[in-house]
C-alpha cells in the first residue's frame, strides 16, 4: 500500500484454504434457530456451503433462495449432511428469488413469515453478480449495471424487507440477530453502527479466492489458480454468526484468516479501530 501498511488480507499471517477444526460446525449448536441464505443454487458455491454448515450445526429452519432456484437434489443433499452430522433434520424452504426486484424480496418475506414466523436469527446475503472479465469499454453496459443492481440494490431490498422483523425480535427477547454481507462493502459503516445500536450485528465478509460459478467469466488460467474451497467460507461465516461477537460487528473479515488468531488479536483490533469501512481525509 502507498502508506507502507500491509493490505488487510495480510493482517493474519496464518491462513487456510479449506475448513479446520476450530471453526467446525459440529462444535456449534444452533438448534431452534432460523437462518436464510441467498445465492445457494450451486453445490460448489459459497451460499450452498454456508447453508450446509448451518444444517450441520443443528439449525432448525433453513431458507435457501437463488435467482436460479435451489434444486430438490441440493435440498436432499443438505438434509443428508444433517443426518451424517447426527443432528435433527431441519425444515428447509427453497425459493426462486431475484433479490434485485423488491417485489420478489417482499414475496419472499411473506412466504418465510407464513412458514416460520417473523423471526429470522441469521441472514446471509450471499447472492451476487459479477460481469465477465474484460476491458471496461468492451463490457456490455446492461451486464455491468446488473452487477450493481444485484450487489447494491439487492442488499437494500433485503435489508428493508427483513431488518424490521429482525430488530423487533432482538428487542423483544434478546435473541441472536445477525446479518452477514458476503463479498460486499456497499453498506457503509455508519449504517452498521446504527443497526448495531439497535441490537443487530453486521459483518462484511470476504470469502477470498474460490473457484465457483460466479467466477466463470474470469479467464480459466486465473480461475485454476484460485486456492480456496467453498467450505472455508461457509464454515467461517457460520462460526461468525453462531454467537454474538459484539467487538467484530461492522468490521471486515477475510475467511482464510485463522479465527483463533483473529480472536487473540481482539484488543489490537478494537483499540486501533481496524477493519471499519470509512473514508479518512
Amino acid at each position: 500500500m502507498l502508506d507502507g501498511r500491509k493490505p488487510p488480507q495480510d493482517f493474519i499471517a496464518k491462513r487456510h484454504s479449506t475448513t479446520y477444526d476450530y471453526i467446525s460446525p459440529l462444535k456449534l449448536d444452533l438448534a431452534g434457530k432460523h437462518v436464510l441464505v441467498t445465492g445457494a443454487a450451486w453445490e460448489d458455491g459459497v451460499g450452498y456451503a454456508t447453508a450446509t454448515a448451518f444444517a450441520r450445526t443443528g439449525a432448525s429452519a433453513i431458507t435457501v433462495v437463488d435467482l436460479h432456484g435451489v434444486s430438490d437434489e441440493l435440498v436432499s443433499k443438505l438434509k443428508t449432511a444433517v443426518v451424517q452430522a447426527g443432528r435433527p433434520e431441519p425444515d428447509v424452504l427453497s425459493r426462486t428469488v431475484d433479490i434485485a426486484k423488491p417485489e420478489d424480496v417482499q414475496a419472499l418475506r411473506e412466504t418465510v413469515a407464513a412458514r416460520f414466523g417473523e423471526c429470522i436469527n441469521v441472514i446471509i446475503n450471499n447472492a451476487a453478480h459479477m460481469e465477465p472479465y474484460a476491458p471496461f469499454l468492451e463490457t456490455d453496459p446492461d451486464v455491468y449495471w446488473r452487477t450493481w443492481d444485484v450487489n447494491l440494490h439487492g442488499l437494500i431490498n433485503m435489508a428493508r424487507a427483513f431488518l424490521p422483523s429482525q430488530l423487533s425480535s432482538r428487542s423483544s427477547d434478546n435473541t441472536l440477530c445477525t446479518m452477514i454481507n458476503v463479498a460486499s462493502r456497499e453498506v457503509d459503516g455508519d449504517h452498521a453502527d446504527r443497526v448495531r445500536g439497535e441490537g443487530l450485528l453486521t459483518f462484511y465478509i470476504n470469502p477470498r479466492a474460490i473457484k465457483t460459478k460466479i467466477t466463470e467469466g474470469t479467464p480459466e488460467p486465473i480461475r485454476n489458480m484460485l486456492p480456496g474451497r467453498p467450505d472455508i467460507a461457509g464454515d467461517t461465516i457460520v462460526w461468525l454468526a453462531a454467537w454474538r461477537k459484539e467487538w467484530l460487528g461492522g468490521r471486515y473479515v477475510s475467511c482464510p484468516w485463522d479465527m483463533e488468531v483473529l480472536i487473540s488479536r481482539k484488543d489490537e483490533i478494537v483499540e486501533g479501530d481496524k477493519f471499519k469501512l470509512k473514508v479518512v481525509f
